[in-house]
């Protein structure tokens, strides 16, 4: 193999690890997750890689407008993937919103349904809860549920898309905050899935730390039954409650490294963080 030769191979090697975003403008990326590039470039909350989907045949029944549709799909998403990976230079603000309307005329930027969390939190519950602890968890979810669907339901489309670029700009805040503790840490909608979470946090129950994005778990499934219900009966009280942002407690946490792991007994600490409606 002529020296050329390896380093086009190793240059294929590079642009076959890099994540979504270094691939679609063909520069090279690291193994990190966010990588330092997207980082950079403010995007690290939504550095991933890229799934490789298996190429089949398409059926010869496929109809010209489904394959139209789908072309004018990809051509925007492709669009909002160029414009994360290269936004145009200027204040952090200004490119945050660049990426953030390209994410939103991409499809990508939608408003967050909650009702599956919380049957999410319903399947848990049922899986791995005595009755009682459900009753006491249904008790004080039966007092600030109807709140939130109270001011939801007042929102239009528009305001619930500013509530997610809202949470868009709290995942980029923490990954500067999560990158200086030293301390375990995470953050979590308010049905419980957890969406930013850092080493430190990773390390403590025992999972990479790529499973601390976009809900894979929930903080709830992290507790025995006695802190989770703690935590929701301790959350129903300061949900709604201006005077109130922070919640200092305890718990015990069970690692996901095995069933007959120790637990590990943890202050815990929560911040209640509001937008502008205050959800």
């Amino acid at each position: 193999m002529t020296p050329d030769q390896e380093i086009k191979q190793h240059k294929r090697k590079k642009v076959s690890l890099a994540c979504v975003f270094c691939r679609r403008s063909h520069m090279t990326c690291d193994e990190g997750r966010p990588c330092q590039r997207c980082i950079k470039r403010s995007i690290g909350h939504m550095c991933h890689d890229e799934p490789r989907s298996s190429t089949s045949k398409k059926n010869n029944d496929t109809s010209s407008l489904a394959m139209n549709k789908n072309e004018d799909d990809k051509a925007t998403q492709d669009q909002f993937y160029l414009i994360a990976a290269d936004p145009h230079d200027g204040k952090v603000e200004d490119k945050l919103n660049e990426v953030i309307n390209a994410k939103y005329e991409a499809g990508i930027l939608k408003p967050y349904n909650y009702v599956n969390g919380y049957a999410r939190l319903q399947r848990y519950m049922d899986q791995h809860m005595t009755p009682s602890s459900r009753q006491r968890i249904l008790n004080v979810m039966g007092a600030f549920r109807p709140a939130f669907r109270d001011v939801a339901q007042a929102l239009t489309d528009v305001d619930l898309i500013l509530v997610e670029e809202a949470f868009e700009r709290l995942l980029l805040d923490y990954d500067r905050v999560f990158t200086a503790m030293a301390v375990p840490a995470c953050l979590w909608r308010r049905t419980g899935e957890i969406y930013k979470g850092n080493k430190e946090f990773a390390d403590l129950i025992n999972v990479p730390v790529e499973q601390l994005r976009d809900g894979r778990l929930c903080i709830y499934e992290l507790m025995v039954e006695d802190s989770t219900v703690n935590y929701w009966e301790k959350y129903s009280n300061v949900a709604f409650d201006p005077c109130q942002k922070a919640v200092l407690t305890s718990c015990l946490i069970q690692p996901r490294s095995s069933k007959g792991a120790p637990l590990v007994s943890c202050c815990f600490s929560f911040t209640i963080r509001r937008d502008k409606f205050n959800m």
